[in-house]
């Protein structure tokens, strides 16, 4: 089973994301095998072959650069690359600083899998022919599959800081996906991490100064409702800087409890059970004091 993630661009929006949603456990749910180093050495092999079936399929050469925690094939030049591969592997180091996984422990089957493209058209040919999905218009997405592996797939937009966001904000996805256990993180937790944490790994004033303004905008236009935020498959795109928003006042309150709160869904509980019990505040607590923090009163589910 792969559940996708495609990021689109429009504008200074954010990226919208499709998902195909995982099923949930039923009761506790089992952590994903831990690997020797010879399984993670066959691991990163197998992705290794993966790329190079790509790269002949398509006959369109990329070269490949390895960090500790990424295999990166890109036709940008090396120098790009390196910046890319960088970014990337501080990203993971954030995340794993944020959910306390031991220092220098990998948690990719293998490694993160990712492939850049120059042009939006090889980008997209990869899309259809080895990923044997439908790119429509998106700038990038994140495949991760029920077997552990993450692939991910982006072309090179021309404003360098959009591009980075999204190559953070993906790539986010992939982490959470082999994050503890195998359970799917419900769309608006999952994206609102993914792009808090994208926010403060890649600076743009442009964006990232008035998502407050963004989000509470965005909640008054809708009559200070949230819709079916919470319960969504995949929320839409006037969310987004609503979950950005929600996330980082989560963490803001309590990083232990945000952080319990993701291991409570990891390890089976439902959503809401998880907010109530380990991020210790319900949904008609939580809300009224976001609304607040936001600047919106009287805000509902």
């Amino acid at each position: 089973m792969v559940l996708a993630c495609g990021s689109q661009l429009a504008g200074a929006a954010p990226p919208t994301t499709r998902a195909v949603n995982m099923k949930m456990p039923a009761g506790p749910a089992a952590p994903w095998p831990k690997l020797s180093a010879d399984e993670q050495a066959q691991a990163v092999e197998k992705l290794k072959s993966f790329a190079d079936g790509a790269i002949k399929k398509l006959n369109h050469p990329l070269a490949l650069e390895e960090t500790q925690y990424f295999l990166f094939y890109t036709d940008l030049p090396p120098a790009e690359a390196r910046n890319w591969g960088s970014l990337l592997d501080r990203m993971y180091m954030r995340l794993a600083e944020l959910f306390a996984v031991k220092k220098g422990e990998n948690i990719w089957r293998g490694k993160g899998l990712i492939f850049v493209f120059a042009k939006a058209n090889d980008y997209r040919r990869y899309e259809r022919e080895v990923e044997k999905i439908d790119p429509s218009f998106s700038a990038g997405r994140c495949h991760s599959f029920s077997d552990g592996y993450v692939h991910i797939a982006f072309y090179k937009q021309e404003r360098e800081l959009s591009f980075a966001h999204i190559l953070v904000h993906e790539s986010v996805h992939g982490f959470v996906h082999r994050y503890r256990s195998p359970v799917h993180v419900p769309s608006w937790a999952n994206e609102g991490l993914a792009e808090t944490i994208a926010t403060e790994l890649v600076p743009d004033p442009a964006r990232n100064n008035d998502r407050i303004a963004r989000a509470r905008d965005a909640i008054r236009k809708h009559r200070n409702s949230l819709g079916d935020f919470f319960h969504l498959r995949q929320i839409e795109e006037w969310q987004y800087p609503v979950a950005e928003t929600l996330t980082e006042y989560m963490i803001l309150q309590s990083k232990k409890n945000y952080v319990d709160f993701i291991n409570g869904i990891k390890d089976g509980l439902d959503w809401d059970e998880s907010l109530s019990k380990k991020y210790q505040a319900p949904v008609d607590r939580l809300l009224p004091a976001y609304g607040a923090w936001v600047g919106v009163k009287g805000l509902t589910e």
